[in-house]
């Protein structure tokens, strides 16, 4: 692995690499993914890559092959034309609703591809009624999954993310019907994400005990939706939940089928304090370059501001040398960031490489072009990401 060479086994690894450079450890992505589908295959579930926290078109197909994977979750109609053109992939759904015509022309001309299926992710009447004029006008045909709102409260605090409007089953079901009286839609399913189980930590009793009370209310609310459906004549053929960071949790609830996951293959280091993932690896890693020396105990590496969307959580963090911290004045910056050391401790100098770990995973690799494979001790390949493609899907 990677991670278990030498800081000296490291500088010869990358030495005369054009820095910044990205590096994705394939063994231990493999490990990785094999260790969710065993999980996934024990539990009868199924595994929808989540393609934003990827944005590498091979390792997403990679992914998608697995017999415990149902397909794709995009996060863009274009991206989803760009793999039902390019990729063969049969299964892809839209995971966030869209108002634009010229996106839902995309997700039409996608789902006109034989053998392609495309789902679209609603919470209104509003996004039904576009998506059946255009695709009466196209004659083709969408799956439609319906979005349940699980965010949790807390005295009055939003414990999640803020997504969508529906939080009743009488609204769920409202908006099946609306869905299985138009020609061109078919009610599929529901989906209910949840964020504040799938990235809060274990760190402290205060989270532990805010994750146990989300689990409670979602595990209810879930369920309660899934009943009412049933006894309405509408059972969701898919029940989507997750993500990464809970995804073992949301196994054990009997009306899932399918869980959202993406960041876990690269176990970017949000998910390092939450307990049910000490088994995974970090996969995914960019390095810097030392170009100045400002003090006897600073130095400066060109780049670095990978930040993600989020929290400060977000923020990237060193991995080998040891005993580097960021300087707080700058942190990590789009052209230069500064790293406090210990000369007693390590010696550091103009040229040397610094091994980080991004926050989150897909986000920041639209900083770059292409990731470095790696495996037994070598670069054994190149993959293009979206941006090296001339993809901005965002």
């Amino acid at each position: 692995m990677l991670i278990s060479l030498s800081y000296e086994e490291l500088k010869e690894l990358v030495r005369n690499r054009k820095f910044p450079l990205v590096i994705c450890d394939i063994e231990a992505f493999n490990q990785n993914l094999d260790r969710v589908g065993n999980y996934l295959n024990k539990a009868k579930k199924n595994l929808r890559l989540c393609t934003k926290s990827v944005r590498v078109p091979e390792l997403i197909k990679i992914v998608e092959q697995k017999d415990f994977v149902n397909g794709i979750f995009v996060y863009n109609s274009a991206e989803a034309l760009f793999f039902a053109e390019n990729y063969n992939i049969k299964d892809i759904l839209l995971g966030y609703p869209t108002t634009s015509p010229v996106d839902i022309a995309e997700l039409c001309k996608a789902a006109s591809i034989e053998g392609v299926e495309i789902s679209v992710m609603v919470d209104s009447i509003f996004h039904i009624n576009q998506l059946e004029k255009a695709a009466n006008k196209h004659n083709v045909k969408f799956q439609i999954l319906i979005e349940l709102d699980i965010a949790d409260r807390f005295f009055g605090v939003n414990i999640g993310v803020l997504r969508s409007p529906l939080r009743k089953s009488e609204d769920i079901i409202m908006l099946a019907r609306e869905t299985e009286k138009r020609k061109n839609l078919q009610y599929r399913g529901i989906m209910g994400y949840e964020a504040q189980n799938a990235s809060i930590g274990d760190n402290s009793a205060f989270m532990r005990w805010i994750k146990k009370r989300s689990r409670k209310h979602v595990n209810q609310l879930r369920q309660e939706v899934v009943n009412s459906l049933i006894s309405e004549g509408l059972e969701p053929a898919v029940v989507n939940g997750g993500g990464s960071g809970c995804f073992q949790e949301t196994a054990e609830e009997p009306s899932i089928t399918e869980i959202g996951i993406g960041s876990l293959l690269f176990k970017s280091h949000i998910f390092d304090s939450i307990n049910s993932l000490q088994d995974f690896i970090p996969s995914l890693f960019f390095v810097l370059q030392v170009v100045r020396k400002p003090r006897h105990n600073i130095i400066t590496t060109f780049s670095g501001g990978y930040v993600s969307s989020g929290s400060i959580r977000a923020f990237p963090i060193v991995v080998i040398p040891d005993h580097l911290k960021t300087y707080k004045n700058e942190e990590f910056g789009e052209v230069q960031t500064p790293f406090k050391f210990n000369p007693k401790k390590i010696n550091l100098n103009l040229g040397d490489p610094i091994f980080c770990r991004f926050g989150k995973a897909g986000e920041p690799l639209e900083h770059f072009n292409e990731i470095n494979i790696y495996s037994e001790g070598k670069f054994i390949d190149k993959y293009f990401t979206y941006r090296g493609l001339g993809k901005r899907f965002s």
